[in-house]
């Protein structure tokens, strides 16, 4: 793999046809060319259902028809309408006319499967441009829907075609301030079935509009509106408004609505505020989950993922306990993925439905994307995974098999596989090869441009390198020394300290508590950044063991933010280590433990394995048991037992 990638990105002129995505070129091995176009027509997929749902609903949309005539056949047409002057000055009885032939020349063009873009309509469509401001509304609402009548052309910038539509968006833009909430709705939706809603202007000033009145709308109006946003993948004004008024409907739509309304949600980064309206999605999904639809579902476990904080943890339990091995067997595979996603921001890991997804992923696992790839190994690197059938492991080893043969893949999505790499190595899997294509510079210049230093994963692999195959004679390339001192001052958090003009978190707040304890005991104790590519820093202690006590770091210890992995010897200089110890102490915040049990999550227990590697000795304080100790004294008891256990107080 390693000399593969590298004779693609060493050839210059295969990189560029490679970067210009011609599809002549491949590469000779196993390709899988069509999972990048899967990932597209998925997308697509969303807003087709979604409109479906708005077709398919009782309530009444603002829906765009096709033309009513659309079955007439026109083979003939009267020349002499193609040959107008445009300087010619034009009353109404010729503007009707001329409309008239316009809809002649689309009919006509749809039954002989002309083109409007033939440079025999050219000076008719001049003509009908410069009078599309006379025409009236419902004059201009056919006009778009004769635009539906035209055999599709190859761009939409094809000539007479852009002319056409162009002067039609700029005639509906001025009519945007007579039309109500009904009407723009209507117009947008016209622009959406001609696929131009994402190139107009209308679409986007319509929104505009509508956002100063989305807590008055209706429910169907409501849905409509979020349905173009999700189209438009851009937010109104004030996204609050939505959430205001679905929490008014959230009971009166059905679950595809509400499917429609998560789409909008999720699509456009809002995260959704109230308790009560998350409280009343799960309800509904719970409820409903035998009957709902696989893109519902998705839509609204992404919204749910994507908003919930720690009060919801019940009910993204309760949820996640309704679904049966029978249920998730029904389910696309993308759909089990999302399912296995759905506890990941909050660490909260369902092992029994986790586990029924690595076993459809192992089943399936040939005809897997490689990004769906890269979610599956964050789950099971995320969660640490620990299956009774160990399941885990064989999907591990077969995925990272499976990634010599996706080198046309791994070259037009180089971040999945460096990022399956990293989640695969808090699994215990790795290939050296696979390692050294991924940290080889040309690689990275490809994967990341200008933002490698701002790419943690690429932090993480290297310190992998660094740290876990020191004593397996590896030989691959690594990142140059610039770039991990960038990336110690741009990934690593400040050091906390009290009066700081940095805002503390809570585990900040831990860690300075415990620090002034040991201060107290061990008067020698400093907080580094012992593993740079992990954000907090931790307390460092040289111990004494025959004097019983602490000693102040090297001089020679490198200087805090430098990227530099601080072994025993940094900070003990030439001291002998056969008589003193190095200990980190080591908080483990709310976001390293999975919830609910006593485990750490796959990042924080490969900080812990590293550290030993390193010769640390480590005590690791779990922030519940620190917040169960109400006096000062239980905390500095606390803090005795668990230094005692690895030198004599």
């Amino acid at each position: 793999m390693f000399r593969a990638l590298r004779s693609v990105l060493c050839t210059k002129s295969k990189y560029s046809v490679f970067l210009n995505e011609t599809p002549g070129w491949r590469i000779g091995r196993n390709l899988h060319s069509s999972q990048s176009r899967t990932a597209k027509i998925f997308k697509d997929h969303e807003n087709i259902y979604a409109h479906q749902v708005l077709e398919q609903s009782a309530n009444p949309y603002q829906l765009f028809s096709l033309h009513k005539q659309e079955h007439f056949a026109y083979t003939d047409l009267d020349e002499s309408i193609l040959s107008l002057k445009s300087d010619e000055k034009i009353n109404k009885d010729e503007l009707k006319i001329l409309f008239e032939n316009f809809k002649a020349v689309a009919f006509y063009c749809k039954a002989t499967n002309s083109t409007i873009s033939e440079q025999r309509f050219n000076a008719f469509i001049n003509r009908y441009c410069e009078s599309v401001s006379l025409l009236s509304d419902e004059q201009l609402l056919e006009s778009l829907r004769l635009l539906l009548v035209l055999p599709k052309e190859e761009s939409v910038r094809a000539d007479n075609f852009i002319e056409l539509w162009n002067a039609l968006d700029v005639e509906c833009c001025r009519r945007i301030e007579n039309w109500d909430t009904n009407e723009l709705l209507l117009v947008c939706d016209a622009w959406y079935k001609l696929d131009l809603a994402r190139i107009c202007d209308f679409v986007k000033e319509a929104l505009r509009k509508m956002g100063r009145k989305v807590r008055k709308m209706t429910a169907s109006q409501l849905v409509q509106t979020m349905f173009l946003c999700n189209v438009m993948r851009c937010s109104l004004y004030e996204m609050m408004d939505f959430e205001v008024n679905l929490a008014h409907y959230v009971q009166n739509m059905s679950l595809d609505e509400l499917g429609v309304m998560s789409m909008g949600f999720f699509k456009t980064q809002t995260r959704l505020r109230n308790p009560e309206l998350l409280d009343n999605l799960y309800k509904r999904l719970i409820n409903e989950l035998d009957t709902a639809k696989d893109i519902t579902l998705v839509a609204i476990l992404k919204i749910l993922r994507y908003s919930s904080k720690i009060p919801q943890v019940d009910k993204m339990k309760e949820l996640l306990d309704k679904m049966s091995q029978e249920k998730l067997e029904a389910m696309s595979l993308l759909t089990c993925l999302h399912v296995a996603l759905f506890g990941c921001e909050l660490q909260f890991c369902h092992n029994k439905i986790v586990e029924y997804v690595l076993m459809r992923f192992e089943r399936e696992l040939e005809q897997t994307r490689l990004k769906d790839l890269e979610r599956i190994c964050l789950v099971m690197g995320l969660f640490n995974m620990k299956t009774s059938t160990g399941i885990e492991k064989t999907l591990c080893a077969r995925v990272l098999h499976m990634l010599n043969n996706r080198i046309d893949e791994i070259l037009k999505y180089p971040n999945c596989f460096l990022n399956c790499l990293h989640y695969l190595t808090l699994c215990g899997f790795y290939n050296q090869e696979m390692l050294a294509a991924a940290l080889d510079e040309k690689f990275l210049k490809h994967a990341c441009g200008s933002n490698l230093v701002m790419n943690r994963n690429v932090f993480h692999l290297d310190t992998f390198v660094k740290v876990n195959l020191k004593d397996e004679n590896y030989l691959g390339p690594q990142l140059a020394d610039k770039y991990r001192k960038i990336m110690g001052k741009m990934l690593t958090y400040y050091i906390p300290e009290r009066n700081s003009k940095y805002k503390l978190s809570a585990t900040d707040h831990i860690l300075l508590e415990i620090k002034d304890i040991i201060s107290t005991l061990l008067p020698h104790n400093t907080l580094k950044h012992i593993l740079p590519n992990y954000a907090r820093p931790d307390i460092v202690i040289c111990y004494d063991s025959q004097q019983r006590t602490s000693l102040p770091l090297s001089n020679i210890c490198p200087e805090d933010y430098s990227g530099v992995i601080l072994t025993p010897k940094h900070v003990l200089s030439e001291l002998d280590t056969g008589n003193y110890k190095t200990v980190a102490v080591v908080i483990a915040g709310w976001n390293t433990v999975i919830r609910n049990t006593d485990n750490y999550t796959g990042l924080f227990s490969m900080k812990l394995q590293q550290l030993k590697l390193l010769g640390y000795k480590h005590i690791v304080i779990n922030w519940y048991e620190w917040r169960e100790l109400e006096t000062y004294k239980d905390r500095v008891d606390f803090i005795k037992r668990r230094l005692s256990r690895i030198i004599n107080l």
